[in-house]
């Protein structure tokens, strides 16, 4: 590892040791162009794998693509405000033809480094 990749792990590490990961609720996310933030609830694990739900008919969601990164603010179970803002991965995007979630999207989630 060289001192850069050192330096960014350094700061990756500081700012996900402030984020308590297994109380996160919401994520928020603007993009460029549309006009509005848009904000999500977290479903399953931030450690382990989570994801948001995106209806099929919105609009960002042709803003969305597998590998993609932005900037996102994490959201807490009883924060007032956002406890951090992390560089996140979109790391698949499954639509969903039946059940409870038909006709949205399940979009997985990644923090990156």
């Amino acid at each position: 590892m060289n001192k850069e990749e050192n330096t960014q792990a350094a700061a990756f590490e500081r700012s996900t040791h402030r984020i308590q990961f297994e109380n996160l609720k919401s994520v928020e996310l603007f993009i460029d162009g549309l006009d509005r933030i848009y904000q999500f609830k977290l479903w399953g694990n931030a450690l382990t794998s989570m994801f948001v739900l995106v209806k099929e008919d919105s609009e960002i969601l042709n803003c969305l693509d597998v590998g993609k990164t932005f900037n996102m603010k994490y959201y807490g179970q009883d924060s007032m405000g956002p406890i951090g803002t992390l560089n996140t991965r979109i790391k698949y995007i499954n639509r969903v033809d039946e059940g409870r979630f038909k006709g949205h999207y399940l979009t997985g989630l990644t923090i990156e480094q």
